[in-house]
Parts: C-alpha cells; structure tokens; sequence
C-alpha cells in the first residue's frame, strides 16, 4: 500500500513540475509571426503581408488585428478559422508550425474558395534551452493525448509518465544489479521472502546467512571466540515464551548482529519441518513470545514441531563476510 502512494505521490509531483516548465517557457511555437497569404484575383495570383499580425500564446492562435482564432497541438499541427481573403464571412485554415519558427498550410472558405498561407516568427516564444526542453516534452504529447489530453496539458501529462516510466525501469535494473553483487557488510539472507514485522534495529533481509541445521546438538559452532549455547528456556502453553541469555564473544572478532526466531513447522512440502522465520531481534534481546495455534493438518503430532533462537555473529576476519549462527531449539511437547 505504501509503495502505491509513494508511487501515485511522484506522479502527481512530476507531472505539477511538468506543468510548471510548460507555464515558465510556454510552448515551442509561442511568439508574434508575420503573416503572409495568397488569393486568386483579377490579375491571378496575389500574395498579400501583415508584420506581426499572427500570434501564439500557450498554444492559442489569435492575430492582431484580431480576426483569427484557433489552435495549434503539441505536434504543431495548426487549426484556425477567420475571415476569408476572398470576402466570405468564414474561412478554415490548416497547416503546420515548425519549431524553426515557420509555418505554412492552406485554407477554403465557404464558397469553396482557397489559397494558402505562411508564418514566420520574428519575437517571443522559448529559449534555446526552453525549446529544446519544451521539444523533448511535446515528443511524448502522444502518451497525453492518447489519454484524451490536448496541447499542454498532453505535452505535461506525457512527459510525467515518460520520466515515471524512466524511473520506474531505473529502479528494477538497479535492484537486479545489486541481487548480483551479493552480500554486502551488514546484510543478511533471511530464511523466508516475507521478514516479520516486528523488526528491531537489525539489517533488513539479505544477509547470505545459511539456513539453521533441522536438528542441531546445543549450539550451531564451536569456533573459538563464541559460546557454544545461548541457554535457551521456553515455557509452553497457549503462548509460546523463550528466554535466553545474552552470548558472550570476542568483539575484535566478531560482530553481534542480533537473533532470529524461527518456528519449525510441517506444511507438506516435506517430511521434515521448514524453518519459517518468525522474527528478528535486536542484541538487546533476551526473550520472545508468541500465541500458539497448533494445528494438524500434515503432521499427527502437530504441524508445529518447534522453535528455535539464533544469535548472528558477523567474523570480522573473514574475507567472505562469513557468518555464523550459534542457536538451539526447543520442541512443542508431546
């Protein structure tokens, strides 16, 4: 649930900075255009100028005097309608502006009547830096206006999913990238893919720490520098109550990490019990407990065979970042 709203939250915020970059610079085609159209008169082909009678304003077309008024799409692809050269109340025109600042298309009117028209910008509109950023946008305006979103908005719309998307991609090779390199200092492999809530201070899942023996004598290793057991105590009942005492170790060799509790439980995957961890504690730990519901679905002793507590010691001196368990385990009684 976090990951969705932390998700939904960077979309909003890219797509108010999308948004925002397109109100600072505009769009590409913005700007006051001399305007320039032909008719078929008397004499044959006319062409007729207007300095500075075309203008774009956040994507809007209107003119100057004003007579013109329509549109131009992220694309450049222009819509408009006016007067007609020829005398006609209406005309519609078509065409395409280009980033370089011109434009050109043709136009009918209601008689039938047409011609053609061009644009050049002499002001306004982006910087180099703006048009260039504002290109990039209005290229992924197709993603926007496929979800129904027009000019602008589409522009800004497309680039907040195209950069989510980036993102998003980013992430997943990153985490892939890291999976390959192994464990690191302070990481640790847990025994199961969902780690218990309850967690305490301790490095999160990873660390490469093999899984505890099914049935080990009183501690995992005898290494110098480590205790051989944690004394281990439970009391059974409808709660399960561990207690241990605190390991004693050589700290130049060795680094505490804290404990996992792992249950022991059948869940006809095997004959022998699984380890299902539990919960990780901090070193400060010296007791757990937990509600036991026994069950017997695949084992006619019960489906939870028992628990186990281990400590975690990282050895300081190994190369390998080795680590070591010493635990032991208690059974449910029979």
């Amino acid at each position: 649930m976090r990951a969705r709203l932390g998700s939904l939250l960077v979309l909003i915020s890219l797509v108010s900075i999308a948004s925002s970059i397109t109100l600072v610079y505009a769009t590409t085609y913005d700007g006051v255009y001399d305007y320039a159209y032909n008719l078929y008169g008397p004499n044959g082909w006319e062409n007729h100028y207007i300095d500075n009678g075309f203008i774009v304003q956040g994507g809007v077309i209107s003119s100057n005097p004003s007579a013109l008024s329509g549109s131009v799409d992220s694309s450049g692809n222009v819509h408009f309608t006016g007067p007609s050269p020829y005398g006609s109340p209406t005309a519609t025109f078509t065409g395409k502006i280009y980033s370089d600042g011109t434009g050109k298309g043709t136009y009918v009117d209601s008689q039938g009547l047409n011609g053609a028209w061009r644009v050049d910008k002499v002001s306004g509109g982006s910087s180099s830096f703006g048009s260039l950023l504002l290109d990039v946008m209005y290229s992924m305006a197709f993603i926007g206006e496929w979800l129904g979103f027009t000019g602008s908005t589409a522009a800004s719309v497309g680039t907040a999913l195209a950069i989510t998307g980036v993102i998003f991609i980013g992430v997943i090779i990153s985490s892939a990238a890291q999976a390959k390199t192994g464990p690191r200092r302070g990481e640790y492999n847990a025994d199961q893919p969902n780690p218990s809530p309850y967690e305490h201070n301790i490095p999160s899942s990873t660390i490469g720490v093999p899984p505890a023996p099914l049935n080990p004598p009183s501690g995992v290793s005898y290494q110098p520098g480590l205790p051989n057991s944690i004394g281990l105590r439970a009391r059974w009942g409808r709660n399960i109550k561990l207690n241990w005492k605190k390991p004693k170790f050589d700290k130049n060799q060795f680094e505490f990490y804290g404990y996992e509790v792992i249950q022991l439980r059948y869940d006809g995957m095997s004959t022998a019990p699984n380890n299902v961890l539990m919960d990780r504690l901090s070193p400060k730990a010296t007791n757990w407990k937990n509600r036991v519901k026994q069950t017997y679905n695949w084992n006619t002793m019960g489906d939870i065979a028992g628990y186990r507590v281990d400590a975690l010691f990282l050895n300081k001196n190994s190369p390998y970042h080795q680590f070591i368990r010493v635990g032991e385990t208690t059974y449910y009684p029979r």
